[in-house]
């Protein structure tokens, strides 16, 4: 009787698990679907409002989930001890990512990323800035690393866990350029939220990478950065952002846990 109510048990959190891995995001892109297709709107319009419309019912869960680990509201959005380190840590990782992306010519190569790149950087640079530099990130960071990486790190490995939520992160986005970018700051935001035990850690890596991200396109700063043209400053610019890199991931290990770890 007794193995039989412990395998119900893991059956039941195992459900738990999958519907905390698939629910937000299909609300989330339903909303955005219906936004786009039905009302219709722009796609950066839609998958904002989408975003506002969904962020207090995210948030909602979250804190739920979070009361339920032992967690408060406090911690949950605490201030970390490096928030310098973790926004140039952003903005590091947005030139490293773009760069990779480049250097393996994906963004040449797809059609699809093409068309996002179109629907992103057509609007108004004020959408573009509320929508994508601060809306749209906070509801991403509400589902993959709030829920999913979460949930997945309830039962899992934090390996497995930043992969799985990553690679989802990269998957969502749709197109193999902004599917690499969007992985490689997955990876990021999950040490982030592992390393702190706060959301708002990998809110401030995501959106100075993608307010960074807006102003090179913007600015048509990436016919300089990343063209093979200009190769010179490409090097510079990258040996620059892995300095800075590696220094915010020590700064930042030191800074929040490495104490622990000792002990």
């Amino acid at each position: 009787m007794f193995k039989k109510i412990q395998k119900m048990k893991g059956q039941v959190l195992m459900i738990i698990l999958i519907l905390h891995l698939i629910l937000p995001l299909f609300t989330y892109t339903l909303a955005t679907t219906f936004l786009y297709l039905a009302v219709p709107l722009e796609p950066l319009f839609a998958t904002g409002l989408s975003a506002v419309l969904n962020i207090p019912v995210l948030l909602w869960v979250y804190f739920y989930d979070q009361k339920n680990r032992g967690y408060s509201l406090t911690e949950s959005f605490k201030l970390t001890n490096s928030p310098v380190s973790i926004c140039l840590l952003g903005a590091a990782l947005c030139i490293l990512g773009n760069s990779v992306v480049e250097v393996m010519g994906l963004t040449r190569i797809s059609k699809a990323y093409q068309e996002a790149a179109n629907a992103l950087y057509s609007p108004p640079f004020a959408l573009q800035l509320l929508a994508s530099g601060f809306v749209i990130p906070a509801a991403e960071e509400l589902i993959f690393r709030g829920m999913i990486f979460a949930s997945l790190r309830d039962k899992f490995s934090f390996g497995l866990s930043a992969v799985i939520s990553a690679g989802l992160f990269g998957l969502y986005h749709g197109n193999l350029p902004q599917g690499v970018y969007a992985f490689l700051i997955g990876l990021a935001a999950a040490w982030l939220y592992e390393r702190t035990k706060a959301l708002s850690a990998a809110f401030m890596l995501h959106i100075p990478a993608n307010l960074l991200s807006l102003f090179i396109t913007n600015t048509k700063l990436s016919g300089l950065l990343f063209q093979r043209g200009h190769a010179a400053v490409t090097v510079a610019v990258v040996a620059a952002a892995v300095v800075v890199t590696v220094f915010c991931i020590v700064r930042i290990y030191w800074k929040n846990n490495l104490k622990e770890d000792i002990v």
